[in-house]
């Protein structure tokens, strides 16, 4: 049959969208059966969920069990361990002094605490204030392993519940570049209130914020004290297990427990602009960034004064925080030109991202699209920043490496489009907003700026975090060569398992097996160790086990150490072949892969990996 013309296709299209009906708008009750279906497939055992206009509550509902074992269900008073979203209430009390003029947020720390030992090598010219610390932009590394949690029911209080944070204050980079969150910044905060109001930071965070807003349930416990608190679960192993509830080491940093209601009646102090605490240009600042690279270029959409922007691939964005404490899960984040904010917190070790997006999307659901700005690529400005970029804002010390080596974007232009490319070859298009501030596809907003840093060198911040102009031919040789090098070492147990049978037929010593064995057996450790690393970090509830001396924290220990020594052993035979290879291509194989046991053991020691004494960090 002779095909019709496109123009027919074109108007039939049209009429057809136009003539079908539209996909009604969810309603409260089915927005209400859509969690709890989510709830239980994704093995969420307790859940709270709350929407709130500037006036009412919209919809507040639970599910599940706060006690799985004694089948106590969630209620309204239910108590949920809100973590993070702690550091919303410690910068508010840092603003209402400053509203006070008690202090201001551009206060060097030396002056605000001169008692306080902390290193920052640019104090001179890039001193250390209370913003970078609001903002994540200090440098400090985030809580050392040991000091993230604990099982013991004690409160530490006062000056020694900052200096216990203290082993991460150590400047890694000029303050107020790189975006870097690090809770040992909410450690000193929450000290200050209590040194400039002569109270305890969290008595005085309750008179001054949460009794004005009527939040009568929420407190600061650093563990479980209330009859009403959550019990806590994992879901592994096609099981829900419960697991010991842990003790938070500063509560300054994320020791907040609330409900829905208490929550909703924040979040709508945030959607009257303050009211009754605050005034419209106090909630402003909090929401607005200050320090870190890119705010210069007008970049708005990262980590602000406790309150950071999230949800670009929705139809609209959100401010607000998060958290997650042992295995609880919290969000709460409000949208001032909706008129909407939400709140959602769980007992389990899943972060509710499909809950969240649902519940982002139903309070969007009515409101029209938004017009998002655009400009034409200006090829002529962005030309010097073409290239290739390096990650180097390491939230954890310890992660360095891998997160430098898995992080590296390359900037180029594609049909009049810039876009940028991962190392997996993943290709996002960037479309301009404003001079050198750009947006990713399919975003509501701006996330990346080009700038320069304090040496003058070019550098993209994504929403705060850093990466720098290099080399790309530098950064996929040293990459390629690591890999290579790992590679080598992990095929030498083969070769390895081979020279048994040689040994056996005694045409191999003892002493060689052994020194062939070497490099596989330090690696098989070393990923041993690093397992249960992982493991911890996947559990979070699990970092109290590195707390003291016991036996998995000596075998990370040992076996950390045993690939530094089995780096130096193969280094020495890599130079003394004799009798360990034969014929000249087994010696130029083992010579290779020792030397890149050396090579590695040298490179794990540079970012401190090696002998790694969590109980001591």
């Amino acid at each position: 049959m002779k095909k019709l013309p496109w123009l027919f296709w074109a108007l039939f299209s049209a009429w057809w969208g136009y003539a079908q009906p539209s996909k009604p708008p969810m309603t409260l009750a089915a927005l209400r059966d859509t969690i709890e279906k989510i709830r239980q497939a994704e093995h969420i055992v307790g859940l709270m969920v709350g929407i709130t206009t500037r006036d009412s509550v919209l919809f507040a509902a639970n599910f599940g069990y706060a006690d799985l074992e004694n089948r106590r269900k969630v209620d309204p008073q239910t108590l949920f361990r809100m973590g993070s979203n702690t550091k919303m209430l410690v910068a508010l009390g840092i603003l209402k002094l400053q509203t006070e003029n008690k202090i201001h947020i551009y206060n060097k720390l030396s002056q605000v605490l001169p008692e306080l030992k902390f290193k920052n090598d640019w104090e001179d010219k890039h001193p250390l204030r209370l913003v970078h610390l609001l903002e994540h932009t200090s440098g400090f590394d985030d809580i050392k392993l040991n000091r993230m949690y604990s099982l013991k029911k004690r409160e530490i209080t006062g000056k020694a519940a900052m200096l216990y944070h203290q082993p991460s204050m150590i400047c890694r980079w000029p303050p107020g570049q790189r975006h870097a969150y690090s809770n040992p910044n909410y450690a000193i905060l929450g000290y200050i209130i209590e040194k400039i109001t002569k109270k305890p930071y969290n008595q005085y965070l309750t008179e001054a914020i949460l009794q004005p807003l009527g939040m009568k349930q929420t407190n600061f416990n650093t563990f479980s004290r209330m009859p009403n608190d959550v019990k806590e679960y994992v879901f592994r192993k096609g099981k829900t297990e419960l697991v010991p509830s842990v003790t938070v080491g500063s509560g300054a940093t994320g020791a907040m427990w609330s409900n829905t209601d208490d929550m909703l009646k924040l979040l709508r102090m945030y959607l009257r602009n303050g009211q009754p605490i605050f005034d419209e240009k106090t909630i402003a600042e909090m929401e607005t960034p200050h320090s870190w690279l890119g705010v210069k270029e007008g970049l708005r959409s990262g980590y602000a004064l406790g309150n950071y922007y999230s949800h670009f691939y929705n139809k609209y964005g959100f401010r607000g925080h998060d958290g997650l404490l042992g295995t609880c899960y919290s969000k709460c984040m409000y949208n001032h030109e909706l008129g909407l904010g939400f709140v959602i917190a769980s007992n389990s070790n899943n972060p509710n991202i499909k809950i969240e997006e649902l519940v982002a999307n139903f309070v969007a659901q009515n409101a029209p699209p938004q017009k998002l700005p655009n400009q034409p690529l200006d090829c002529k400005a962005i030309e010097p920043y073409l290239g290739f970029y390096q990650f180097d804002s390491p939230r954890n010390e310890i992660a360095r490496l891998m997160d430098l080596f898995r992080n590296g974007l390359k900037i180029y232009v594609e049909n009049d489009t810039l876009v940028f490319k991962n190392l997996e070859g993943q290709k996002t298009k960037l479309l301009q907003t404003a001079p050198m501030v750009f947006r990713r596809e399919g975003m509501n907003a701006a996330t990346i700026a080009f700038t320069k840093n304090a040496d003058a060198k070019n550098v993209l911040s994504m929403s705060g975090v850093y990466f720098e102009q290099s080399s790309y031919a530098w950064g996929l040789f040293w990459r390629s060569l690591l890999g290579l090098m790992l590679i080598l070492v992990l095929v030498s147990g083969i070769a390895a398992m081979g020279s048994l049978l040689g040994a056996v037929r005694r045409k191999l010593t003892w002493r060689v097996v052994f020194v062939r064995f070497m490099p596989i057996v330090s690696t098989a450790f070393f990923g041993y160790a690093f397992t249960k690393l992982f493991e911890k970090q996947q559990f979070s509830y699990l970092l109290y086990q590195f707390n003291d001396l016991n036996a998995e924290t000596l075998l990370i220990f040992f076996a950390t150490t045993f690939f530094g020594l089995a780096g130096v052993i193969c280094g020495y035979f890599a130079f003394n072949m004799t009798n360990l290879a034969n014929p000249i291509w087994g010696k130029w194989f083992w010579r290779l892969t020792y030397v890149s046991m050396a090579v590695l053991a040298i490179v794990f020691f540079k970012y401190g990996i090696i002998g790694i004494r969590t109980w001591a960090m």
